[in-house]
């Protein structure tokens, strides 16, 4: 079976590395592919001197995705990135541990497909949001769990899709 490949939705500047790489860690490299733009994408320089290409590398590899990943708390490139899925049959899912700021973010939030989350108290508040409450939302035992939730959410998707 081929590897689900993963577009991470997540910010890029340096003080989220550790966290990108930290959820990345989980998803195993026999299941997934994940294309993590901060691998791709000039992180140290300002964002108004990317070039073209930096948006059409990051273009390309969510259109050859299966899935979208969002991280809160994320840039607003990231809910770009959001609306992008929304307008396709791919899922996004957003993975959220203890990031609430997002929230009030109401097209984001409109635009996932699954939550998937590893805090029994953010399940709670996901679970009493006006939109997300009409979402799936999985509640995972630890981070260790996230690609199996992945896996799980992409074999529905597939399942769908026929």
């Amino acid at each position: 079976m081929a590897r689900i490949k993963v577009y991470l939705i997540a910010r890029i500047s340096e003080d989220a590395h550790l966290w990108n790489n930290k959820i990345c860690s989980f998803l195993d490299k026999e299941r997934f592919e994940v294309f993590n733009p901060q691998e791709h994408n000039p992180w140290n320089k300002k964002h108004e001197s990317f070039s073209d290409k930096v948006f059409q590398t990051d273009l390309d590899a969510i259109k050859n995705s299966d899935m979208g990943l969002l991280l809160p708390e994320y840039g607003k490139d990231c809910a770009w990135e959001c609306g992008w899925y929304s307008n396709s049959t791919k899922p996004c899912v957003a993975f959220v541990d203890t990031q609430f700021e997002w929230l009030r973010d109401w097209m984001v939030k409109g635009g996932i497909d699954y939550v998937v989350t590893n805090n029994q108290e953010s399940f709670k508040i996901l679970n009493q949001d006006p939109i997300l409450k009409l979402r799936e939302i999985k509640l995972i035992s630890d981070f260790a769990d996230i690609g199996n939730a992945l896996n799980d959410i992409y074999e529905k998707y597939l399942e769908q899709s026929k």
